[in-house]
């Protein structure tokens, strides 16, 4: 998964957005139709701080493409 912090001049319009607090965080539209939840947890590194991670959770199914 990559993250992507720098939008100018990016459409964006396709993508479902999340407000939590004062975080918006854009989620793209492949990993919505494979997702059937999306995780946004917060863990902390002692040499790096504190680092936002994305868990995408995915149950096979047969409209599964893979």
């Amino acid at each position: 998964m990559s993250v992507d912090t720098y939008l100018k001049g990016k459409n964006t319009s396709s993508y479902r957005r999340h407000k939590e607090d004062d975080l918006t965080v854009l989620i793209a539209p492949a990993l919505i139709s494979y997702a059937e939840k999306v995780e946004l947890v917060t863990r902390k590194n002692l040499l790096f701080g504190v680092k936002l991670v994305a868990l995408a959770h995915h149950e096979h199914k047969p409209s599964c493409r893979h």
